[in-house]
């Protein structure tokens, strides 16, 4: 170590002038920097749970909801209406949105003198006016279970408009202009946005906030920490630019081979000049300790001393961070161990290399006097760390037995750690995302997807029957307030043939209803086009995680009943995307 301390030392310009290039090289590729979001794209492709997920949002025209909700004294308004067309209709012709449901675009089956029509809920170029039209309107609607507590909230104080993105959308970008859109009318009404997607665009935000004041903060901690430790220039100086340089470089290799900042990979600056600057308070730590005169020699024999220790340091916690590469379910965590286990080594390689060169070039030597004057002014060895050192020597054994009842303590704390994967989690109680999130599950059953998927002829009546069979037994769980599907829709055409409100027994009398919905922009989010796969929609009011785990445990048993051999039956969704994220979240850590 000795000469590799020499070698150091002799070529200190060179490994200055390289840092520097490669600083502002890495530095550069900053401005390039992504923020990702989105939970379900750092889903792994290979996950029955995750595929299916992906897949229904490929085939059914998008499986990210957004909902927005208007809230008002009562929606039955015709000014109210008007607004709800005004945002329908700015949502349908924004880019990347497949979909848009509201109360003036709705898809109504009912018969009337003519015979069964299939229409919209509402004439959008002639919204009812008189006072007469909007108390017959809420009549109907409240009549309606399809409308009922989805689109219009049983109170009548809230209607919500429903959009879903393409799979190829960029959905924060989508997020970030539907929200901007909405908010450009100016409406009257209380506005509230949901769903995954408008969720995630504010998670970005919050990233972005998060190390805004984070990291500056972090920083004039530890600083004011280095100060009271070292009171110098050097000892300040050195440790933070060391953790600034390792952030520098680790961010910039991370735009470099493709990979964005996620809700995880945000916290790695925070870590890195906690764990980078730790590296080199060793190096200078062990200079100062130094009982040489010669200051050069000092640095040399310290050098040569610390080397290995920080090097040890160092590759176990980079182990420690990598071993999240193992095992993890989520891509992002993965990334994270392997940026941050990346950003722990370039600090020790700075501390060693880049660090010692530094001091030497610019002489930042300290005389002998200096060395004592410093110890004998060091506040946090003097009042903190020499007192806790006399009490540990004087009370061995009161020390051991704190120790030993904070450990089993802990062991019992263990057993009542509860685990938590809600995406709203992540807000705080009146943050607007969080309260819209509660109003979601307040007035219109929450808003986190549950797919079924069934493949099979979904022109069977078998198939249909056993669609609806599902719906019903889905509706026996109180956070499942309503469903949707094809069955649903042949089920209330039949109703208005006069026929009663079931599945028809004759696949050619289904067939004929069919024709009818031929056509119906609603048509592709509930059918393949070879109608040989069909959906059950539906949203989970609640995110508890006990709740999401019975439904999720009861649906998996009725879907192992009744799956035959002429139709498959899965469960997907965020609650069973959830499950499994919860479920890897503790095998994760115990790995």
């Amino acid at each position: 170590m000795n000469k590799l301390a020499e070698v150091i030392i002799k070529i200190k310009w060179l490994i200055i002038v390289v840092v520097l290039g490669l600083t502002v090289f890495l530095g550069y590729q900053l401005k390039d920097i992504t923020i990702n979001s989105d939970i379900i794209s750092t889903l792994p492709d290979d996950d029955p749970v995750a595929k299916l997920y992906k897949n229904i949002g490929a085939e059914f025209g998008g499986n990210d909801m957004g909902m927005i909700v208007l809230e008002t004294d009562d929606i039955f308004k015709t000014e109210v209406l008007e607004h709800v067309k005004q945002v329908t209709d700015s949502l349908k012709i924004t880019d990347g949105i497949s979909t848009v449901t509201s109360i003036t675009d709705v898809l109504d089956i009912k018969t009337s003198e003519f015979g069964l029509e299939i229409g919209k809920l509402v004439d959008e170029y002639e919204l009812p006016t008189t006072q007469e039209e909007l108390e017959n309107l809420k009549a109907y609607v409240f009549s309606k279970e399809m409308y009922k507590g989805s689109i219009v909230s049983e109170d009548g104080s809230a209607t919500l408009i429903l959009f879903t993105m393409l799979e190829d959308a960029d959905k924060q970008e989508v997020a970030k202009e539907v929200k901007a859109k909405v908010e450009a009318l100016n409406l009257p009404e209380t506005l509230y946005f949901g769903g995954l997607p408008m969720m995630m665009n504010d998670i970005t935000y919050l990233i972005v906030a998060d190390m805004v004041w984070l990291i500056p903060i972090v920083f004039l901690l530890i600083a004011l920490i280095l100060f009271l430790s070292f009171r110098s220039l050097r000892g300040v100086v050195m440790p933070l630019l060391t953790a600034a340089l390792a952030v520098i470089w680790t961010l910039g290799i991370l735009v470099l081979t493709g990979y964005e900042i996620t809700i995880i990979s945000n916290i790695i600056p925070i870590i890195l000049l906690a764990v980078g600057s730790a590296y080199t308070i060793h190096v200078i730590n062990s200079i100062n300790l130094s009982n040489e005169k010669d200051r050069k020699i000092a640095l040399l024999k310290a050098l040569a001393y610390i080397i290995v220790p920080v090097i040890l340091a160092s590759v176990t916690t980079a182990i420690g961070f990598i071993s999240f590469v193992f095992g993890a379910y989520l891509t992002m965590i993965r990334d994270f161990g392997i940026f941050t286990s990346l950003g722990t080594l370039i600090a020790l390689v700075l501390s060693i290399f880049f660090v010692p060169a530094v001091i030497s070039a610019f002489s930042m030597y300290k005389k002998a006097d200096s060395v004592e004057q410093e110890n004998e002014s060091n506040f946090i060895s003097n009042y903190i760390l020499q007192p806790l050192v006399n009490i540990l020597f004087k009370h061995p054994k009161y020390i051991s037995l704190t120790w030993g009842g904070l450990i089993l303590l802990s062991i019992v704390g263990m057993f009542f750690i509860e685990t938590s994967v809600n995406m709203a989690d992540y807000f705080k109680d009146d943050n607007p995302t969080r309260v819209a999130e509660d109003i979601m599950q307040d007035k219109f059953g929450g808003s986190m997807p549950v797919f079924i998927v069934f493949e099979g002829d979904m022109q069977s009546p078998e198939v249909l029957q056993l669609m609806r069979k599902t719906a019903d037994f889905m509706k026996e769980d109180p956070n499942i307030k309503m469903t949707q599907s094809i069955a649903d829709l042949v089920e209330q055409m039949n109703e208005a043939m006069g026929e009663g409100k079931k599945i028809p027994d004759d696949k050619a009398k289904i067939e004929q209803l069919w024709f009818l919905l031929d056509g119906q922009d609603i048509m592709a989010q509930l059918v393949s086009s070879d109608l040989d796969r069909g959906i059950i929609q539906s949203k989970f009011a609640s995110v508890d995680t006990k709740d999401i785990e019975f439904f999720n445990k009861n649906m998996s048993k009725f879907i192992n009943e009744n799956t035959t051999d002429n139709c498959s039956i899965e469960l997907t969704g965020m609650p069973s995307v959830y499950i499994k994220l919860n479920d890897r979240l503790v095998s994760t850590s115990i790995q």
